[in-house]
């Protein structure tokens, strides 16, 4: 390779095969994450737990931040669930959605999308969340920092 010459690494087709078959909601809650969890874990049926091995680690102002990834496995299927808390410490993991408190990705074999409505509603039913949207990942500007 001739001095002074660099080469670009094209991300996207790693970010559109990461977000391939999933869906994104965002939710908006003045729940601690473990609190929400559990009660996401006692009306839904779920089990998110913490799952330490994928939390996101950024880098900002010459300083670390960590924002912790639960996880849920559905039984018998591909399907995962994975909630991000979207704020630690006052950094955000996705600045574009700055008001959103948790992003809930689910990943595999999302259903119909009366099913998907339907958890959405549920979702929403949960006492003190305030909003809970579906969000295109396309609109995502820092895609890379929900990638594990």
């Amino acid at each position: 390779m001739k001095p002074g010459k660099s080469f670009l690494l094209d991300t996207q087709d790693s970010y559109d095969e990461f977000f391939e078959d999933s869906c994104l909601i965002g939710l908006v809650t003045s729940v601690k994450s473990y609190k929400f969890c559990l009660r996401v874990n006692k009306l839904l049926n779920f089990d998110f737990r913490l799952n330490t091995d994928i939390e996101i680690l950024l880098n900002k102002k010459n300083r670390n931040y960590y924002f912790p990834v639960y996880q849920s496995n559905v039984k018998h299927s591909f399907t995962k669930h994975f909630l991000y808390s979207n704020r630690n410490d006052g950094e955000i993991l996705l600045p574009e959605f700055k008001h959103i408190d948790f992003i809930w990705l689910i990943k595999g074999q999302v259903g119909p999308g009366d099913e998907f409505g339907q958890m959405l509603s549920l979702v929403k039913s949960i006492q003190d969340v305030q909003l809970a949207t579906e969000i295109d990942y396309m609109y995502l500007e820092h895609k890379e920092h929900l990638i594990f």
